[in-house]
């Protein structure tokens, strides 16, 4: 169940105008295969996901957090470490389409994201805003100043409930030395 993305037709034209500006032939394949993509393609290439990056930076500051986050999250995180179960995580380059993608595609994760009644693009959103809204409440504001704005629900949120936030962020933290 991902949701459509404005972001996705920038991913697919930059795929399409790489795809369609290659030379074709045999000889021109070999040349593609010897070269690669220009530096022009390669350019849109990455300002297509630079711009869909941008886009789901703004998406999670936005996102609000349900307020029962805790409630289901810290127990939630806590099974999914119990069953040995390797959520994916999102890298820097890597979409937030992405990340729900390879979510769905566990489906030893599914029962867990059931019981707790999330689906994976309510997950991957939910532990992202979360992270970037707790990570981004300890910056300097000058750090700040070029960064959406946060949700302030979600701020509150966190800030009423410190002790929980350093479980939920001592879990995480601790899933991912475990995954290393």
């Amino acid at each position: 169940m991902i949701a459509y993305s404005p972001r996705l037709p920038l991913l697919v034209t930059a795929l399409i105008l790489v795809v369609t500006s290659l030379p074709v032939g045999p000889a021109a394949a070999q040349q593609a295969e010897q070269h690669g993509p220009t530096a022009e393609q390669k350019a849109e290439i990455q300002r297509a996901v630079h711009e869909a990056l941008q886009h789901d930076i703004q998406t999670v500051a936005q996102y609000r957090l349900p307020t029962d986050f805790f409630a289901r999250m810290l127990p939630m995180v806590r099974q999914i470490r119990r069953a040995h179960i390797t959520a994916p995580t999102q890298t820097q380059n890597m979409t937030l389409a992405t990340t729900i993608r390879r979510t769905q595609a566990m489906p030893e994760l599914q029962p867990i994201l059931q019981q707790y009644n999330m689906s994976a693009q309510d997950f991957v959103m939910a532990l992202t805003t979360f992270e970037m809204t707790a990570a981004r409440m300890q910056e300097t504001p000058r750090s700040r100043k070029d960064a959406p704005a946060l949700n302030r629900d979600n701020v509150k949120l966190i800030q009423s409930h410190q002790a929980l936030t350093q479980a939920l962020l001592h879990d995480l933290d601790d899933e991912q030395e475990w995954l290393q």
